[in-house]
């Protein structure tokens, strides 16, 4: 049979009424009631029945409780309709007596005229007002217990630690205070009090208007001075470039012998550098340099005081007693944006076991979205990242300030930002060597673009540095479309985009001739190298420049830069794009082409595995998914970021966490704008490409030819094209596995046959898994 504690509760409820209306009235006619011992004692009046035991009842509890009892009425009416009705606690039914003992006393110390006599009587006869103080403390602390069971046991356990920590405060307090430079500081204030009054007294007495500078002119002068504005550094400043040695001018006189060996070098230009590089460089830095001379001020909050960072590993090491989780959180290290907690876990712990309780250290620390990480680089303890509340915000011009970032030797610096413990990051585009980023909206990917091509345009001149631009959006990289770095203008459409990556896998080949007429492995190995070149060697490599008089020799680094892939690869021209990317990929490194994609969207069929094996280098902001983190990642995590910059880097199989910095749009208009006064420098052999559609291969077998693009009509012709219209004219149907099959050839040359078949008009489009269907036939061709 179920425990009837509701109705219990119920009949204490309507008790307290009842007696709360009863004081009431026993109050009301206090001086009214009649006397029934007179009553029945007397002659003159009879007394009925009712009238005896309803004013005996109503003088009787007037007696001995009073109007006091409408304070417990109301505090248990509240409690009953918001907690005690809405849960299962038997024990809720000894709250109402604490209740109403721990308001009898209260009202008993602090207003006795609203207790009744017979009570007050009672009490004062048995009880002193400390006692009854003590008593009502006693009855509250009950009530408090019995209704707030788990919030009032951790209130109490907080405050006994409180109080266990006072001695070691005092303590620390102690030290810290110093009595012989307390007493030094209160002489000397003192002294300084006495000599103000002996100064200024007897000058305010004679109403002496006192001045401390007569001259108005020499007041307005130090009033200047404390308003002016202190001289700062400027955010960008121009990067410190060594001294080159001198080229080698005209020395065809002392090899005239070994120039007949080769050609005749008279007609061969031998400046290495353009004859105005660098005045055109200086004056780059110039503008650079005077892009901002003020440093920005109030942007550190101070971060949190001591009590944050104890509550939350009391909030840890409560929850890990909670599931018998062995371990002590030793240190705090610090971050602008995450603070990672030390563990050290006990002998015999296993790590599982904290990574099994995330979600429960999560819920202990208000649903904030931690991540576990284990190990520590060199150490043997793991950590709990932790957001910290309220979060630093990372400017640009505060890494690109850093020592970190100014002297760096890096080819292609970027400034990343700060990891989780504050330390500046600063990687090298040249070493990774192609980045893939991803994060959906709002994570900061857009941001990040702009901090990346900042960092790379403050120290790198357009002789130094070379950029393609391909934006789908046609607005995200809008404000770089004056500058001086780019090669051809910023690339919206995805048609003209597989042919400007067309380009630079040429380009690629190339350079890659280059380098090996002139005997080197890299590009810089070979900038180096033409410095001191010969003549020998500057007409072996002559060939493979189209205007070496005013570009002179040596090759800059070019950086591709793709801000929304998945618009590019998702369209007709997207098996086009994704070879030409995985080629350059492939290749391009030693050639100094470095490639950055972006992406808002992480999936399979955006990031394939092709793309994903040459692209060793990836950043992953806040995704969606646990799916898309593992698609750019490999593994899960990403979905747990904070937003606006947090970020995953991942460098082959090493992965952290960092927080990028933040540039405002305002601070990237005012560098391009002034970037734009410098003339701007297509290439021609880029431009010329562009217009005339691209070029197609001649070699149908050489690297990269499996390109999905169309053949003009007798020009590249596959010399089993006459086979291949027999065969599908034959079968009366078309695709490549077939071709592959009745023509032993491999699946890139079947599907190229496939591709010149349509082009001539001999098979229709394809039907998605279906085979194309013959729509001409042999006599037709």
């Amino acid at each position: 049979m179920k425990f009837p504690y509701a109705k219990i509760l119920k009949t204490e409820l309507f008790t307290l009424f009842f007696l709360t209306l009863v004081s009431f009235v026993a109050y009301y006619y206090q001086d009214t009631l009649p006397d029934n011992a007179y009553t029945i004692t007397s002659n003159h009046e009879s007394v009925s029945f009712l009238s005896y035991y309803l004013m005996s009842v109503v003088a009787w509890v007037g007696y001995y409780t009073g109007v006091w009892v409408f304070i417990p009425f109301v505090v248990f009416a509240l409690f009953y309709a918001f907690m005690f009705s809405n849960r299962d606690f038997k024990a809720d039914i000894f709250n109402f007596f604490s209740l109403t003992f721990a308001c009898l006393f209260l009202v008993t110390a602090a207003a006795p005229e609203m207790v009744g006599k017979g009570a007050l009587f009672l009490i004062k006869s048995n009880f002193g007002m400390a006692s009854i103080i003590a008593l009502s403390a006693v009855g509250w602390i009950a009530f408090l217990a019995g209704s707030f069971r788990s919030s009032f046991k951790d209130g109490l356990a907080d405050m006994g630690r409180f109080i266990m920590r006072i001695p070691e405060k005092t303590r620390a307090v102690t030290e810290k205070v110093q009595p012989k430079l307390l007493v030094d500081k209160v002489q000397k204030t003192s002294e300084r009090f006495k000599a103000n009054m002996e100064t200024k007294v007897p000058s305010l007495l004679k109403r002496e208007k006192e001045t401390e500078i007569e001259n108005p002119f020499q007041r307005a002068e130090m009033m200047a001075k404390q308003t002016a504005p202190t001289e700062s550094r400027p955010m960008f400043e121009a990067p410190i470039r060594e001294e080159k040695p001198e080229p080698v001018g005209s020395q065809t006189e002392n090899v005239q012998a070994d120039a007949k060996k080769v050609r005749d070098f008279r007609d061969i230009p031998t400046n290495i550098k353009p004859v105005d590089g660098e005045e055109n460089e200086k004056k780059y830095y110039e503008l650079v340099t005077q892009l901002s001379s003020t440093k920005r001020t109030g942007t550190s909050t101070g971060g949190p005081d001591d009590k944050y960072f104890e509550d939350i590993i009391i909030r840890i090491q409560d929850k890990l007693e909670e599931f018998n989780i062995r371990g002590q959180i030793i240190d705090v290290l610090k971050g602008p944006v995450v603070d990672t907690f030390e563990l050290e876990l006990g002998q015999g712990v296993k790590i599982s076991k904290v990574k099994q309780i995330e979600e429960d250290l999560s819920m202990a620390l208000y649903g904030a979205p931690i991540r576990i990480v284990y190990p520590l680089i060199g150490r043997t303890t793991m950590g709990i990242e932790v957001p910290r509340s309220p979060r630093e915000v990372i400017f640009l011009d505060e890494v690109l300030g850093s020592n970190e970032f100014k002297s760096s030797s890096n080819i292609l610096p970027i400034g990343m930002g700060k990891d989780a413990f504050g330390e500046t990051f600063v990687t090298d585009l040249a070493g990774m060597p192609h980045m893939l980023v991803a994060g959906a909206t709002g994570a900061g990917k857009s941001v990040f673009i702009n901090t990346l091509l900042v960092s790379l345009l403050i120290k790198k001149s357009p002789r130094q540095m070379r950029l393609i631009l391909i934006d789908p959006k046609e607005v995200e990289l809008l404000p770089f479309s004056k500058i001086p770095h780019l090669i051809m203008p910023v690339v919206t459409d995805p048609k003209t985009a597989a042919i400007s990556l067309m380009w630079a896998a040429q380009e690629m080949d190339k350079r890659y001739s280059i380098l090996r007429e002139s005997g080197v492995r890299n590009l810089e190995e070979f900038n180096e190298k033409v410095q001191t070149a010969n003549p020998e060697m500057l007409g072996r490599i002559h060939q493979y420049y189209d205007n070496p008089d005013e570009d002179g020799y040596e090759l800059p680094y070019i950086v591709i830069i793709v801000d929304e892939f998945a618009d590019l690869i998702l369209t007709k021209a997207g098996k086009e794009i994704e070879n030409n990317i995985c080629r350059l990929a492939a290749k391009a490194r030693a050639a100094g082409i470095h490639l950055v994609l972006a992406t808002q969207r992480p999936s399979v069929d955006v990031i394939t595995g092709l793309i994903k094996s040459n692209f060793p280098t990836r950043i992953s902001f806040r995704v969606t998914s646990q799916q898309d983190s593992r698609t750019i990642l490999g593994t899960m995590g990403a979905e747990k970021l904070l937003g606006k910059g947090d970020m995953l880097y991942k460098h082959g199989t090493k992965s952290m966490r960092l927080h990028s910095s933040y540039v405002d749009i305002k601070e990237v208009n005012a560098l391009t704008e002034n970037l734009a006064t410098l003339p701007a420098a297509y290439s021609e052999s880029a431009m010329e490409f562009i217009e005339n559609g691209g070029e197609a291969n001649d070699d149908p077998y050489a690297f990269g030819s499996h390109i999905n693009s169309v053949v003009a009509p007798g020009k590249g012709k596959d010399d089993k094209y006459d086979e291949a219209v027999k065969v599908v004219c034959e079968h009366g149907s078309a695709s490549a596995s077939m071709l592959q099959r009745r023509l032993n050839v491999g699946y890139n040359r079947a599907s190229n046959l496939i591709d010149e078949l349509e082009a001539n008009g001999i098979v229709g489009p394809a039907q998605g898994s279906k085979p194309r269907r013959v729509i001409g036939s042999s006599i037709d061709l």
